[in-house]
């Protein structure tokens, strides 16, 4: 009866404990599954580097589970019914060690969680990174595709609305050559930072590249997408951008378009661009909404005076493009030699 307490204590613990072990590591990896799907984000040196972290945190946390099972291992044998000269003090002894290995196992735990959070951290660092435009800390192209598509996905579940803004800073190549790229880059941050000022904490306005930006609205009506479209055109337009002492303007172009039936993000952006580019074809530091079959002009009065309703929105196409350059060289020719 003496060996059989203990020994139903023992299993309780290491159960118990196994359990805690189990419950943990579940919390702690659900957690964490959410970052996984971006890993491809990562360069292939990061992702060795972590790679090789956790590995040499698994071999250790391994290691310490097996010390333990060993532990536990030998006490058992020693609590064995077959050993008729356990006594009560052996007994005490033995339940002091169990004790002992209980807490050594649970301090390497507590050291295994930390080591845990620290690669979690490292490994959100880099996302972030990855995801993030270094110079506006706007998110970038990828953060852009990615929320796209989960706004995408809503819109098909709950015929949630998507709206898309894409806009060009006009003129920007002109400015940096008059001011210089470091001029520029201020603009680039000043601009975001308009942007994220007249925006809603839901939309999410990233950086694509260069001088283009993007917003997508999601929850709004067309309507409101729109003003939200003018909104960011007019504060840019009113803001002077300070630097090295100059009061530096700059204008933007905009286009606006909302997801239809059937249509993927791709698409929208594609009707988007359209829109923009109908923006610059009729003067500049204006907006345009692209209602799937044409651009329609939302600013009151273009800045050349231009007041169409209607501006055709894609650009030439590649056939008729090299259409254009053959007659261009053709009239060239003919012309070099009526002089010859």
């Amino acid at each position: 009866m003496i060996t059989e307490t203990p020994s139903f204590l023992f299993g309780v613990l290491l159960g118990s404990l196994l359990l805690c072990v189990g419950l943990c590591l579940g919390l702690w990896f659900g957690r964490r599954m959410a970052m996984l799907y971006d890993v491809r984000s990562m360069d292939r040196e990061q992702l060795q580097h972590l790679l090789s972290g956790l590995y040499q945190w698994t071999n250790g946390f391994a290691s310490d589970v097996s010390q333990y099972r060993e532990c536990m291992d030998r006490i058992s044998t020693q609590l064995s019914p077959d050993d008729v000269q356990t006594d009560d003090g052996q007994v005490t002894t033995l339940m002091a060690q169990i004790v002992q290995a209980n807490e050594q196992l649970q301090q390497r735990l507590n050291n295994a969680e930390a080591a845990l959070q620290d690669q979690a951290e490292e490994i959100t660092a880099y996302m972030c990174e990855a995801r993030t435009d270094k110079l506006t800390d706007l998110p970038n192209r990828r953060a852009f595709d990615d929320e796209l598509t989960r706004r995408m996905a809503e819109w098909r579940r709950n015929e949630t609305p998507v709206n898309v803004v894409i806009l060009d800073i006009d003129h920007f190549k002109m400015f940096n050559d008059r001011y210089g790229h470091a001029a520029g880059d201020a603009v680039l941050v000043e601009v975001a930072r308009v942007m994220n000022t007249v925006t809603r904490e839901s939309d999410v306005v990233a950086r694509l590249g260069g001088e283009e930006f993007a917003v997508v609205l999601g929850g709004v009506e067309a309507s409101e997408a729109r003003r939200a479209a003018e909104r960011i055109r007019k504060a840019v337009a009113a803001t002077a951008f300070r630097y090295e002492g100059k009061s530096l303007r700059v204008t933007v172009s905009c286009g606006v378009a909302q997801a239809i039936t059937a249509e993927d993000g791709a698409s929208l952006v594609k009707r988007a661009d359209e829109a923009l580019y109908a923006s610059k074809a009729a003067g500049r530091n204006v907006s345009h909404w692209h209602d799937s079959e044409r651009c329609i002009l939302l600013t009151a009065s273009s800045p050349a005076g231009r007041t169409p309703d209607l501006t055709p929105p894609p650009p030439p196409t590649d056939g008729e493009f090299v259409q254009v350059c053959d007659d261009l060289r053709q009239r060239l020719l003919e012309v070099t030699k009526e002089d010859a």
